[in-house]
């Protein structure tokens, strides 16, 4: 069944592109379009909170750390830098779902805790993607998620080992 949504690689695509594999990259292609559609998905979800994926991302870093962070282990844990994080954190600030406060020992230092406000806000949008996303990945059995989970792992470490 053809569908707009699924990447093919052309036909002649090994004439044009000797040593490579069509196979590896319409796989590689398929997850990233997989990844664009899902996150597609969760941004019109929690639209309505005002939020960004990458800011609910920090509401759910905070809400799950359970303490107030500072912004460089904001930014290790999502992999951005620390200016993109100032960003999210102004916007997040602005919103009235974090507040930054100053570090107890380190005075050069700020810590970022969710409001209560963030708080519920996290726990919400959280409820919603988490109640989609089962209904998403439906499609597939729980066997079927395992294996795909399994598989992504496996890639996930190639691609962490080749860097």
């Amino acid at each position: 069944m053809a569908n707009q949504n699924f990447v093919q690689i052309a036909p002649d695509f090994a004439n044009r592109y000797p040593g490579a594999s069509p196979k590896a990259t319409e796989t590689a292609m398929n997850i990233v379009r997989t990844s664009e559609l899902l996150v597609k998905r969760i941004a019109e979800l929690i639209q309505p909170f005002d939020l960004t994926p990458s800011s609910g991302l920090v509401l759910g870093i905070l809400a799950d750390f359970g303490e107030s962070l500072p912004p460089n282990k904001i930014a290790e844990r999502l992999i951005i830098s620390r200016a993109s994080v100032t960003s999210l954190l102004d916007s997040l600030e602005r919103r009235g779902y974090v507040r930054r406060a100053p570090h107890s020992t380190d005075r050069r230092m700020l810590l970022i805790e969710l409001t209560d406000t963030g708080r519920q806000a996290a726990h919400d949008f959280r409820l919603l993607v988490h109640q989609n996303q089962k209904g998403w990945l439906a499609v597939l059995n729980e066997q079927e998620q395992t294996e795909l989970i399994d598989t992504l792992h496996r890639i996930q470490t190639a691609l962490s080992d080749a860097s």
